[in-house]
């Protein structure tokens, strides 16, 4: 898998490739977390568009529905109970690939007046028409293009195209041999073409203090509802479903080795108490909630939850945004040993950013000693003062090095100045 981004954000080029793990260092303000995002973006929001489309559609129908059924105090009572059941009666049997209005027309007047028994008036019959024509008149390349544009304008609160320069902004994923190619100007989606459908969901890491929000209200002054980054690892963390029986003893099979290292930092059980994670343990009177727990623990609790749950599965997307920030240098090292376990196990894409070399070094040690540094590839961002570009150095991770090693030798010659003033 390949993602090519040209004139997006900050970033004037970038070829960024995934086969395993992929590192991008640098310092501060290179671009390294746009990386991220936008892989983010990709596979969380635009995965499964044609579906997405298909709702796009029906909201117009469901719209119109909650306000019919908001005229009479029966009819109201008959729409809270189909909004907790996600109105599947009123869809059933259409066939979503005829975007007739009168095939539409005719099986959603059939499941109001014989699936819900719910007798309409000729006025509101023909109303129902009118609103079937504005769903089924967008046609599904606008509808893309919109909802494109919407995900992205999230993700980057408006800001797409370069500050610099009114250019073109494009985005290019390759996947087998196939592409999903997205194009903005003026921080609009002016283009949007896919020969690839992306099921497989993205989960994005950047703050372990978010663990601390599960099960609570998303309140805004959170910021929380409004960043799907975040949104997306909330959901994750907070589902209770587990794998199957037999994927979850291959899990276990798998995972052994993972498992005792999490023992070993975050011992006991991780449970629900209420609305928060708590940490049971043996010996301990009471559980220690989640607030009480180190910065560092709650990072590794947030991979064994994902692990635990079955939401890290078979190629499945990690990404991660400077995990080493909140980690003493010996869980460093046991953090950057677990993700290359993973994905080594699991076949996942993973996309770590880091300005460590300490957490680095760890990454390529342990890819190295697990097989899979042929998967591995690493990428140095560099800004010239206005523009980012990318750099592989896979390989020749000495270039990453140098450029890092630099804040050491301004405290060496530090220390040598003070010396000669003594």
């Amino acid at each position: 898998m390949k993602l090519v981004l040209k004139n997006f954000a900050k970033i004037k080029e970038a070829e960024i490739h995934f086969d395993g793990l992929t590192v991008i260092a640098g310092n501060n303000n290179t671009g390294k977390s746009t990386i991220g995002k936008v892989l983010f973006t990709l596979f969380h929001a635009l995965r499964n568009m044609p579906q997405q489309v298909l709702e796009e559609r029906k909201n117009v129908i469901r719209d119109f529905f909650s306000v019919l059924l908001r005229r009479d105090s029966e009819r109201f009572q008959l729409l809270r109970m189909m909004e907790m059941e996600g109105m599947p009666k009123l869809f059933h049997g259409l066939d979503t690939n005829v975007k007739s209005v009168q095939s539409w027309y005719e099986h959603l007047l059939y499941n109001i007046e014989e699936e819900l028994h719910i007798d309409l008036l000729e006025e509101e019959k023909q109303d129902l028409r009118f609103k079937i024509e504005d769903s089924l008149e967008p046609s599904d390349g606008e509808i893309e293009k919109s909802l494109v544009g919407n995900a992205f304008s999230r993700i980057f609160a408006g800001q797409i195209n370069s500050v610099y320069d009114d250019v073109e902004a494009e985005i290019s994923l390759y996947v087998q041999g196939k592409s999903k190619n997205v194009m903005f100007h003026r921080n609009e989606c002016k283009a949007y073409r896919s020969e690839i459908e992306l099921l497989e969901d993205a989960i994005y890491v950047d703050d372990p203090f978010l663990i601390d929000k599960c099960f609570q209200m998303r309140l805004a002054v959170l910021g929380i509802e409004n960043n799907p980054l975040r949104e997306g690892l909330l959901k994750y963390l907070e589902t209770d479903e587990r794998p199957g029986v037999i994927e979850g003893l291959e899990i276990k099979r798998k995972m052994a080795e993972i498992f005792s290292m999490f023992q070993r930092i975050v011992p006991g059980n991780l449970t629900r108490n209420r609305r928060r994670f708590v940490l049971e343990t043996e010996g301990q009177d009471q559980p220690l909630n989640v607030e009480n727990w180190s910065a560092g623990m709650k990072s590794f609790a947030i991979l064994k939850r994902l692990l635990e749950n079955g939401t890290l599965h078979e190629k499945g997307v990690l990404i991660l945004d400077e995990p080493e920030v909140h980690l003493h240098p010996e869980w460093q090292l046991r953090y950057a040993e677990i993700l290359v376990l993973l994905q080594k196990e699991f076949n996942l894409t993973v996309l770590i950013t880091t300005h460590s070399p300490f957490f680095l070094d760890a990454i390529e040690l342990y890819a190295c000693k697990y097989g899979v540094a042929e998967k591995s590839h690493y990428y140095l961002s560099k800004n010239d003062g206005k523009r980012v570009s990318f750099i592989d150095v896979s390989g020749e991770l000495d270039q990453i090095y140098e450029k890092m090693s630099a804040p050491v030798q301004i405290l060496e010659n530090l220390r040598a100045e003070l010396r000669m003033r003594s």
